[in-house]
C-alpha cells in the first residue's frame, strides 16, 4: 500500500546523529504528536542513551541497517565531511519510497555527490537555525519555528519528494525556500561562514587585559566563535571557494571604511553605519 504523506503523521523518522539539530527535530516531532518512531542511530550508546532519556528519540541503535530498514525518513546530521559516505550507506538498506535528507551547511558537494544513490530518495537541506551551543543536551522542540529552512534539490529530483520534504519541514514550523545548491553555497557564505570567520579572528584580537574589559558588543560580536572548531574547519573547508570570495569583498568593504576614517571621511562612515543598520533592522528581531 502506497502511504499518504499528506497525512499528519510522517511515519517512522530515523535520524543519524542525535545532537543539537537532530535532538531538537526529534523533540519537535514528538511534541507534535508527528510520528510515534523516532529512531537514533549513532556510534557511542552514551550519548544514544541520554538522548532517549531526554525524549529526543524513542528508541536507539549503532547498527545503520537496523535503524534505517524500516524508516519513512532518514535525517542525516552528521559533520559535513561525512555525509555523501553516511547517505550512501544507508541507501543501502532503505525502502525504495524513504525520504533521505541531510542538515549540513554546505550543499553542493553533497548534492553532486548523492545525484546516483543506490536506493531511496535524496533531497538536500540546510534549517538556518542552531546554536554556539552543540549536543542533545542543547536541543530543543521550537528550534526551526519561524526559521527558515533552505532545500536543495538536483536537476533530477522529483517533485513529489520536493513536496515532502517542504511538508515535513513546514511540520516543523519553518519558513522553506528552494535554492540551488551552487546558490545556497554562494549565500550561505556570506550569511553564515563569513560572519563565523569574523568572529574568529575578532576574538583572538583581544589580549587577556583588554578581555577583562569585554561587554556586550564583543561578546554579542564574537559569540559564534564558541561553536566547535572542528566542525567548522570542515565547514569552511568545504566551502573554501565562496568563503574567499565572501572575505575579499568584505576585506575590500573594510579597507573603504579604514580609509574613511583615516581621512576623516564622514559620509562615507555614515553610510556604512547607516545601511548596516537598515539592514540589521530589516530582520525585524
Amino acid at each position: 500500500m502506497v502511504k499518504d504523506y499528506s497525512m499528519k503523521s510522517l511515519g517512522i523518522v530515523a535520524i543519524m546523529g542525535v545532537g543539537l539539530i537532530g535532538g531538537s527535530i526529534g523533540l519537535a516531532l514528538r511534541q507534535r504528536g508527528l510520528s510515534d518512531r523516532v529512531i537514533g542511530i549513532g556510534r557511542k550508546p552514551a550519548r544514544l542513551r541520554k538522548a532517549k532519556q531526554l525524549g529526543a528519540v524513542t528508541e536507539t541503535t549503532t547498527n545503520i541497517e537496523r535503524g534505517v530498514s524500516e524508516a519513512d525518513i532518514v535525517i542525516v546530521c552528521t559533520p559535513v565531511q561525512y555525509v555523501v559516505e553516511h547517505v550512501k550507506q544507508i541507501s543501502q538498506y532503505v525502502r525504495p519510497e524513504a525520504m533521505i535528507t541531510d542538515v549540513g551547511s554546505t550543499k553542493q558537494t553533497i548534492v553532486e555527490g548523492l545525484k546516483n544513490i543506490e536506493n531511496g530518495q535524496f533531497i538536500g537541506s540546510h534549517p538556518m537555525a542552531g546554536s554556539d551551543q552543540g549536543g542533545v543536551v542543547n536541543a530543543v522542540a521550537d528550534l526551526f519555528q519561524k526559521r527558515t529552512v533552505v532545500v536543495t534539490p538536483h536537476k533530477r529530483t522529483s517533485k513529489n519528494i520536493q513536496s515532502r520534504i517542504t511538508k515535513f519541514w513546514k511540520s516543523l514550523g519553518a519558513r522553506v525556500v528552494e535554492l540551488d545548491c551552487k546558490e545556497h553555497d554562494r549565500a550561505v557564505a556570506v550569511i553564515s561562514h563569513l560572519p563565523h570567520a569574523i568572529s574568529s579572528v575578532l576574538s583572538n584580537q583581544a589580549n587577556a587585559k583588554q578581555l577583562l574589559l569585554a561587554a556586550g558588543g564583543w561578546t554579542d560580536t564574537t559569540r559564534i566563535a564558541g561553536a566547535d572548531p572542528e566542525l567548522w574547519l570542515a565547514i569552511l573547508r568545504d566551502n573554501n571557494k565562496q568563503v574567499v570570495r565572501a572575505v575579499d569583498r568584505f576585506l575590500n568593504d573594510l579597507h573603504k571604511f579604514r580609509d574613511a576614517l583615516d581621512s576623516d571621511n564622514s559620509r562615507v562612515l555614515l553610510r556604512y553605519l547607516n545601511q548596516g543598520k537598515q539592514n540589521r533592522e530589516s530582520l525585524g528581531n
